[in-house]
């Protein structure tokens, strides 16, 4: 019989002290498995430390293409960045943008191989790879993601699936939000998911987190695990131990759930087993 693998993962890994400081005390306190570094973040050099500090934490990279500073010069990609060096913020923009701008789409490979390099220079064995605001997972995007991701040894790539109807039977906020989410991530994963397959990059079947994005409670996440039908589950968050900034970003709400005894409890009373995206290399070939 396959085993239920849940991968528990910390977004924006680097991107404040105040994230690096909620990885690190739920790390110790809490369930999570895996954590996806921001190399542009104002904390990277700080959660490289803490990552580096502890070994058995698998980190991935946080791909950041929107709502984020670059790694290059804007001299070097001035049509996908501002004056400030800065992304814009808005993600269906920035994707309409990357989409069809032939000088965009040469930049914004550039940007890839770029961060992709500055992770590689940590020295942190790459575990993952995701991105801010999903924008990994963009046509223009993705081939230069797994190109990458095979350079230089990932296990695995988010695949945005989280169920709208199973998220609607759990909580009935955020109608609009979540339909549009439905729609955008269903269309990137429709895309992307023959083509990770084919390319031996590991997926889990349910990635939940992105339509209770900054909102993720402690009965949310539990409903949703009660209720989806996966034989390997992402959940991700974006703890703070700092006031939150973004209404859907790093917030001390998440950082709660993940030191919520409960939590941990239904994990090991559901049979699920905490897991990394290495560990579902051995699924996927059985």
């Amino acid at each position: 019989m396959f085993r239920k693998l849940l991968i528990i993962n910390a977004d924006d890994f680097g991107a404040s002290n105040g994230v690096n400081t909620a990885v690190a005390h739920v790390r110790r306190e809490g369930l999570i498995t895996s954590a996806s570094i921001m190399v542009t973040g104002d904390a990277f050099d700080k959660a490289v430390i803490i990552a580096k500090n502890d070994p058995q934490l698998a980190v991935g990279l946080h791909l950041a293409l929107s709502n984020a500073r670059s790694m290059l010069d804007r001299k070097y990609i001035p049509d996908i960045v501002d004056k400030c060096g800065r992304f814009g913020d808005n993600p269906a923009a920035c994707a309409c943008k990357y989409y069809f701008s032939r000088r965009a789409k040469a930049q914004i490979r550039s940007e890839v191989e770029a961060q992709f390099d500055a992770f590689a220079q940590t020295g942190l064995p790459l575990s993952h790879v995701d991105g801010h605001q999903h924008l990994h997972m963009h046509p223009a995007v993705l081939p230069t993601v797994i190109e990458m991701a095979k350079q230089y040894g990932a296990h695995g790539i988010r695949l945005p699936h989280d169920p709208l109807m199973v998220n609607m039977q759990v909580d009935r906020t955020r109608l609009v939000l979540k339909i549009v989410t439905a729609i955008g991530h269903g269309y990137l994963a429709w895309m992307g998911e023959n083509t990770l397959r084919e390319c031996g990059l590991s997926t889990c079947e349910m990635s939940i987190g992105a339509m209770m994005s900054g909102d993720m409670k402690i009965d949310h996440v539990i409903g949703m695990l009660g209720r989806i039908r996966a034989q390997s589950v992402e959940i991700f968050f974006h703890p703070c131990a700092s006031e939150r900034t973004d209404p859907q970003g790093p917030n001390q709400g998440d950082m709660q759930t993940l030191l919520d005894a409960r939590l941990k409890e239904y994990v090991i009373a559901n049979g699920y087993v905490p897991a990394t995206y290495a560990d579902l290399k051995p699924e996927v070939e059985r």
